[in-house]
């Protein structure tokens, strides 16, 4: 009888962007038995407790049924199987040398019918094959020899080697390429024979993919993010390192963490929440009416606005500063991160311009990464927006967006006004690589890209960013402290906030930005500046340093360097 067969090729490697593995097949075996072909289970179990295998109790249950398909143990490995193999053929050769022994034997005893009663009796034992019964089974295992690194951006398999979240769900059919379709001859239940033979073409149809992630930058983030998690008792966390001028995303840490070789204790850790959580994102949004006011030149940086000493009341509410504040420029606005002075530009702007500026920047649209499970995010349109709206949108409220949305509009300021789809696909390699197109889109003026930035950097020099700050670099970036809003009591809560930071560095001519947000931090320490700030600053400075990025204010190292020898 001739039957068409599938094989399961091995699924590709999946790459950091220097060729280190992150993910890749191994091939392992299940033995089996068919308790209707076993002779002999005294035999089976000496072969297999050589190599430790033994049969359970419901192993000897299913033998006793006579079950035609009973699992011993899997993921067994080749060398294993090797051996298991090695030892039944030398066991059927001293068998078949036996029969013919006992075959001879026969010849010279045939006038002594007591002998050759013996020799017909000992021919018949042995001649039923004692391992028919045995059946190995092969196919490929997943493995991700970095464990719990990247978790969320490679995802998992299933048991059918399907990809279940992250690049292995969304690069599936290239990682899996199709089953080789083979010819065979059936001779009997338990054997048959192969009538064509398989090209290297015919292996080699599954793709590798190479990712943007670089796995000790990874490292760094997913360490210092890990660190300030458990330091603050934060409910989630989020670090992402981009390069603003390609788009690329160098590094992409999501908390809590999970292991892809182990089952996952709840489903919600399987969600990176770099792109698959959203929130109101806070003060880390004013960069958008900024950039709104300077690129239509309502307002200068040098422009003096006068800030209600830190409470200003309008259509029936009251907005609040956390530091009161009276006449301060536009520039001071974004560095003391003053709700009422954000407000007062977003109420000389029209609507329609700002809404415009928030798309714009990529809000309320998925950024297109090479991901799956990537949320869009929540912005009204104009015709739903009430009087207050415009101040709400100003500093952060009424919106939800995602992590890498955030950083997006940050990496567009960094790069002179452009916004860069994002990428996590560095390529798809059979044989040549394909490089993944980027897209662009100019959002302001290179002009007004630079004063963002200026204002950006005075938030860490003079501002509520001083903790950011990098030896030897200057650094630009702005703190988040966003009030929850509590679902159940219908207002924004006082003991839930998300703290985060977004930064670039150096300051003026960006070679990375990075964010850092911290979901429900614990306690009175929830504010960006003391949670989020500080492992920005220490992701950024060793970042810098691993990157060989040149320090833009190289006194402040041998300043530094002075007093580590001075106290010594």
């Amino acid at each position: 009888m001739y039957k068409e067969s599938e094989e399961q090729q091995q699924r590709g490697f999946i790459f950091d962007r220097n060729k280190n593995i992150l993910a890749m097949s191994v091939k392992t075996y299940t033995l089996s038995v068919d308790a209707k072909m076993m002779p002999d289970i005294k035999a089976i179990e000496n072969l297999l407790a050589k190599y430790d295998i033994r049969f359970s109790s419901s192993n000897y249950e299913a033998i006793k049924a006579k079950k035609r398909y009973i699992p011993i143990q899997s993921n067994i490995s080749e060398i294993t199987i090797l051996q298991i193999k090695h030892d039944i053929s030398e066991e059927r050769k001293k068998i078949r040398a036996r029969i013919r022994q006992l075959k001879k034997d026969s010849k010279i005893y045939k006038k002594d019918i007591e002998k050759k009663e013996q020799i017909r009796a000992e021919l018949n034992e042995i001649k039923e094959d004692k391992f028919v019964c045995l059946k190995i089974e092969s196919k490929y295992k997943r493995i991700y020899p970095e464990k719990e690194l990247a978790a969320h951006v490679i995802g998992k398999v299933n048991s059918e080697n399907i990809g279940t979240n992250g690049i292995e769900k969304f690069c599936n059919e290239q990682l899996n390429g199709e089953n080789i379709k083979r010819q065979k001859m059936v001779i009997n239940n338990y054997k048959s024979v192969f009538l064509d033979s398989v090209s290297e073409k015919d292996i080699d149809q599954s793709n590798d993919v190479v990712l943007t992630i670089d796995r000790k930058l990874q490292f760094i983030a997913e360490e210092e993010l890990e660190k300030g998690l458990i330091r603050t008792k934060s409910k989630k966390g989020v670090a992402i390192i981009q390069n603003p001028h390609n788009g690329e995303i160098l590094a992409m840490a999501s908390l809590p963490k999970y292991n892809p070789e182990e089952k996952v204790a709840k489903q919600e850790y399987l969600i990176n929440n770099a792109i698959g959580f959203s929130a109101e994102p806070g003060s880390t949004f004013k960069i958008v009416i900024l950039s709104t006011v300077l690129d239509q030149g309502i307002f200068k940086l040098t422009d003096k606005v006068y800030c209600e000493n830190g409470n200003f009341k309008i259509f029936g509410q009251t907005i609040h500063d956390h530091d009161k504040q009276k006449t301060i420029t536009v520039q001071q606005i974004l560095e003391q991160s003053s709700n009422v002075g954000t407000s007062k530009l977003a109420l000389k702007t029209d609507n329609n311009i700002f809404y415009n500026y928030i798309r714009n920047f990529g809000f309320n649209s998925r950024t297109g990464i090479e991901l799956t499970g990537e949320e869009k995010g929540i912005v009204a349109p104009v015709n739903k927006w009430s009087k207050l709206s415009p101040c709400s949108l100003s500093f952060g409220q009424e919106l939800f967006v995602t992590p890498l949305q955030t950083i997006g509009a940050y990496s567009t300021i960094a790069n002179g006004g452009t916004l860069l789809k994002p990428k996590i696909i560095k390529a798809i390699a059979n044989n040549e690589f394909e490089d993944i197109e980027v897209v662009r889109k100019n959002v302001v003026s290179k002009d007004t890209a630079y004063k963002v930035r200026q204002a950006l950097q005075g938030v860490v020099t003079d501002g509520t960013g001083k903790s950011a700050r990098v030896p030897g670099y200057s650094v630009g970036g702005k703190t988040g402290t966003a009030q929850k809003f509590d679902q159940q009591l219908r207002k924004y809560s006082k003991k839930n906030y998300m703290a985060s930071f977004c930064g670039m560095l150096p300051a003026m001519n960006p070679e990375i930005v990075i964010l850092v947000i911290y979901d429900e931090p614990y306690g009175d320490e929830y504010y960006a500046s003391t949670v989020a700030a500080p492992v920005f600053s220490k992701i950024a400075q060793r970042a810098a340093e691993y990157l060989d990025i040149k320090p833009d204010k190289p006194e402040e190292l041998t300043e530094k360097k002075n007093k580590k020898g001075a106290k010594r």
